[in-house]
């Protein structure tokens, strides 16, 4: 088993977020949300309804801040992630995106002249809009809450670039792809990475202090797919982003099958889904690789007093390893704003005196 060693330097003192990346314990366990700017909090659908579009929202840097620091102002959450969207590089490569409300591609890639027809993108250049929001963000964040930048995964996103957007219930046209025309399918994969390397890259140099990949598709590889066709390529990422000098977290959705794979990606982090026994995992790795994770989202569904007993459940299973609260998912957008409130304020406070 290869697992990474923290490279990272950390300062003495540093958000207990990025300690807890570095694997450091701190006074308590750090806790922040997927999806935790959305549609949960009221001032949120106030400003959607206002501005009408979801893609305005997030090419407006003064909205995108803003939305990005609602978590952080309304659940004190311990880290902000960046309002944007897993697709926000795929428009700049050529191939237009529009949410209506779901993402919808202006094509899918189903052989050579598709893959043709992408570009390579400049971030620096093309998502300028993307570092302004960063930027102002940070001028904003409380001190002690650090900002988690992020992209797609080159398979998440070749998944749906196969299908055209989320027709399928699936996803079964990118693995027929790399099947019925590996090359394209290989092609495809490689053009993603330099995307998500460049992508992250540049956010990395605009302030964000964290960064995360999202690979929601990649349960449905097989290990033996994973392992040949998209961990050297998710290794190729963490090598770039290991140089950058702060955490990488990769979140992997319904993987439990890959773990004999995972310890090899080369993230500082590794957030899996409920499905995973994260005190288990912790046991077997030996506490050598921080987790983060894993509360199923729809229990936060249940009355508050039983989030509150679910949330106490999953702290003592990971208690003594280095373990950073979320959900294995993103929060619902249905979700009762009481329980997530419950959640947070049950991590906050676990372990103290009473």
């Amino acid at each position: 088993m290869t697992l990474p060693s923290p490279s990272l330097e950390a300062p003495a003192e540093e958000p207990l977020f990025l300690a807890a990346c570095r694997g450091r314990a701190g006074p308590r366990r750090p806790v922040w949300l997927m999806r935790q700017a959305g549609r949960i909090l009221s001032p949120y659908r106030e400003l959607k309804k206002r501005i009408g579009s979801m893609e305005a929202m997030f090419r407006d840097p003064a909205v995108a801040a803003d939305v990005t620091l609602m978590p952080v102002e309304l659940l004190g959450v311990d880290a902000a992630i960046l309002f944007a969207d897993i697709f926000t590089p795929v428009d700049p490569m050529g191939c237009a995106v529009t949410f209506s409300p779901a993402p919808i591609l202006e094509y899918h890639v189903a052989g050579a002249a598709d893959l043709a027809r992408l570009r390579e993108i400049d971030s620096e250049r093309d998502l300028g809009h993307v570092a302004e929001t960063i930027g102002r963000v940070r001028q904003r964040l409380p001190s002690g809450v650090p900002l988690i930048g992020f992209a797609g995964a080159p398979f998440t996103l070749a998944t749906y670039m196969a299908e055209g957007g989320p027709r399928s219930r699936e996803f079964s046209g990118y693995r027929r792809l790399l099947h019925g025309d590996p090359s394209t399918a290989l092609g495809l994969l490689d053009r993603l990475t330099e995307v998500s390397i460049d992508y992250l890259s540049m956010q990395a140099r605009a302030g964000a202090q964290a960064l995360q990949l999202f690979d929601t598709w990649v349960g449905w590889l097989s290990l033996a797919d994973f392992e040949s066709v998209v961990l050297p390529r998710l290794q190729r990422i963490f090598r770039h982003l290991d140089a950058l000098g702060v955490p990488a977290i990769y979140y992997a959705n319904h993987a439990a099958h890959l773990v004999d794979a995972l310890d090899r990606v080369g993230a500082h982090v590794l957030s899996l889904d409920w499905r995973t026994d994260l005190g288990a995992l912790f046991r077997r790795w030996e506490g050598r690789i921080p987790l983060q994770g894993n509360l199923d989202p729809a229990r936060l569904f249940a009355h508050p007093d039983r989030v509150e007993e679910e949330v106490g459940r999953l702290l003592r299973t990971t208690e003594g390893y280095p373990h950073l609260f979320n959900l294995g998912h993103g929060v619902h957008p249905e979700t009762p704003f009481a329980s997530v409130v419950r959640l947070v304020e049950t991590v906050q406070g676990y372990g103290r005196e009473s």
